[in-house]
């Protein structure tokens, strides 16, 4: 199916509410700091003021996104960003002992190898240890490698924990129309209420979203326009 058919359908998908998408406690996996607030934030707040435990995995470290700073190299890179991923959860409500990350190589996740194996290994332990019934990973089409080797990691390890997969989509908003692409049964929760916690968790993530780090002329800032995809009213989540 074409990408334009297949994302019409998501946003089109019908409504559904919180215990039907999550059944109890679950688990965001992020590819980096910021995907959890971008794709996920309004599922991780209403659950949190529900009561539904909601647990967040980062699999990279998140230093290539200012690979040339002088002012943050990647040991000081890698902590300012997991700094910003503790605000960002504590903006939707968890404690920031509710996020974990995996140190995975930012744009070098591993498809397949030991070192796969090893974040699979990780990933099922901190399922089982956080009673994780279901799982959230990126989309298979998000067109980012580390977005795929995230859906990847924790097909596999949802299998080994007996968790269920979801996905959601981030960079797959974007995707050229006539890209090939499966399109499994979605649905979409309404996160209005969630909006403003949302937001504030997206601009936790300050090194994302704005100037903070100004001595890499390579440096990533997220789009304006993209951050757009991701602060409407509904969130949109895929059956795997």
């Amino acid at each position: 199916m074409r990408a334009a058919e297949a994302l019409a359908r998501f946003r089109n998908a019908p409504p559904a509410g919180l215990d039907a998408i999550v059944r109890g406690p679950f688990t965001v996996l992020a590819p980096h700091p910021d995907d959890e607030s971008l794709g996920c934030g309004g599922l991780i707040a209403q659950a949190a003021a529900a009561g539904i435990p909601a647990h967040v995995v980062v699999l990279t470290d998140g230093t290539g996104s200012h690979p040339n700073s002088r002012r943050f190299p990647a040991p000081a890179l890698a902590a300012l960003r997991e700094g910003e991923a503790r605000a960002a959860v504590r903006a939707l409500g968890l404690s920031a002992d509710r996020v974990a990350f995996l140190h995975a190589p930012d744009t070098r996740a591993p498809h397949a190898g030991p070192a796969f194996d090893a974040l699979v290994d990780a990933l099922a332990l901190r399922l089982r240890a956080t009673g994780s019934r279901t799982l959230f990973a990126t989309w298979r089409h998000d067109p980012h490698g580390d977005h795929a080797a995230a859906h990847l990691i924790a097909a596999a390890a949802a299998r080994r924990a007996g968790a269920r997969l979801m996905s959601y989509p981030v960079w797959g908003w974007t995707l050229p129309d006539d890209t090939e692409v499966d399109a499994p049964a979605a649905m979409r929760l309404d996160v209005s209420g969630q909006l403003a916690a949302k937001r504030r968790a997206i601009a936790a993530h300050r090194s994302q979203m704005t100037d903070l780090i100004d001595d890499d002329p390579d440096g990533f800032r997220l789009p304006e326009d993209f951050v757009a995809l991701h602060t409407g009213t509904w969130e949109v989540f895929l059956d795997a």
